[in-house]
């Protein structure tokens, strides 16, 4: 049964689209918050590279970290993985929701507006500055991406050490997120005192219904045996543009494991990874996972 507080935990909703940056920006606050109770709900800890020596203790869908943080994996129940992790003892200072890529964060705000014990901190809204001018020109992306925009009291524009000057692709995010303050962080760099901050600014009206439901498709591949990692980086750099999203843990044929990015075209694959389920996820527009999946199992993926 939940215990009514006498204060309200705070909440805060970091969204912004595929690749922007979430999960570097996640382990950086973990990193950051000594003395400070915080409960991360993500949606998968495969992409959660905490260091092993901030793990306490690992339990089913929770990390406890030594700093006094805690992770935890939420899925389908949502509502129920946040009640629990507003009933754990000792109870939260801060809670922070990492949003999915395609997710819309003003509807995930809106629980603060409805939950008695929670208030709204702020809507952070990470913007690549490497892609997001190409995809709000996308007629298929444009509505997802103005909407995670519009929602954001806090816009980080993000890997600004890769786009070089960022005064217009601010001016052009601007009048997209006009109740935003705006920041940039390289390599997750933003202050915890900054993302964390008391930034939201009055009541959210209700934005229509979105449609990335059926717009958007993900592809979940297990591998059958370990892969040649060549191979591997040939096969991810032909994937078609309808691919916008790459991400998991694989095997490779000399023992290893990595974790595989790709971001548009841009792709990383990095060893050793951490030690997590291995699988491949796919997340794209139209057929394009399906027809990504179908040329990648060739190389032992299903």
């Amino acid at each position: 049964m939940r215990v009514s507080r006498a204060t309200r935990t705070p909440l805060t909703v970091l969204g912004g689209f595929l690749g922007a940056g979430k999960t570097t920006l996640v382990n950086a606050l973990l990193r950051q918050a000594q003395g400070l109770r915080l409960t991360v709900l993500v949606n998968d800890f495969g992409s959660v590279n905490i260091d092993a020596a901030l793990i306490a203790d690992r339990s089913g869908d929770t990390i406890a970290l030594t700093n006094g943080c805690v992770c935890c994996a939420v899925g389908d129940d949502f509502a129920a993985g946040l009640a629990a992790a507003l009933d754990r003892h000792p109870a939260p200072d801060h809670v922070l929701i990492e949003c999915s890529g395609v997710a819309d964060p003003a509807a995930i705000a809106a629980i603060a507006q409805v939950d008695p014990e929670l208030t709204l901190a702020g809507v952070v809204v990470l913007a690549d500055t490497t892609g997001v001018a190409a995809r709000l020109a996308d007629p298929l992306l444009a509505d997802t991406l103005r909407r995670q925009l519009r929602a954001a009291d806090l816009l980080v524009l993000t890997k600004t050490d890769l786009a070089g000057d960022t005064a217009g692709l601010a001016a052009l995010l601007r009048p997209l997120a006009p109740r935003a303050a705006m920041a940039r962080a390289t390599h997750g760099d933003l202050p915890i005192a900054v993302a964390l901050g008391e930034h939201a600014a009055g009541p959210r009206a209700a934005a229509p219904p979105a449609r990335h439901g059926t717009l958007f498709a993900s592809v979940t591949l297990r591998p059958r045996r370990p892969l040649d990692a060549a191979a591997l980086r040939a096969s991810l750099d032909a994937l078609p543009d309808g691919v916008l999203r790459a991400k998991g843990i694989l095997p490779l044929a000399d023992g290893t494991q990595a974790l595989v990015q790709r971001v548009g075209r841009r792709l990383e694959i990095t060893c050793p990874a951490p030690d997590a389920p291995h699988a491949l996820v796919l997340i794209g527009t139209g057929t394009a996972p399906w027809d990504a999946a179908a040329a990648l199992r060739p190389l032992g993926l299903e």
